[in-house]
């Protein structure tokens, strides 16, 4: 795991919460919510190879992204 690539999934997080609070577009909530779900099977992965003390911290990225889909699920009327 590169330290780039857990900085991309943190900024994209931080970008999905900030969308969430000024409540983007349903445009642009479909395209992170699509994103969401590629990050989520990411983490879910990271969490289950890594040494064990970085997994809580993947596993905290991994519920951040969960409640950030479920919030636009609800908001677009969808669930998968």
């Amino acid at each position: 795991m590169k330290q780039a690539e857990i900085k991309a999934i943190g900024d994209f997080l931080s970008d999905v919460y900030e969308g969430i609070c000024e409540q983007d577009s349903p445009d642009t909530q479909r395209l992170q919510l699509n994103e969401l779900y590629k990050v989520i099977k990411r983490l879910m992965d990271l969490t289950s190879k890594a040494p064990e003390r970085e997994k809580q911290f993947f596993a905290m990225l991994e519920y951040n992204a969960r409640q950030y889909k479920n919030i636009i699920e609800a908001r677009l009327a969808v669930r998968n």
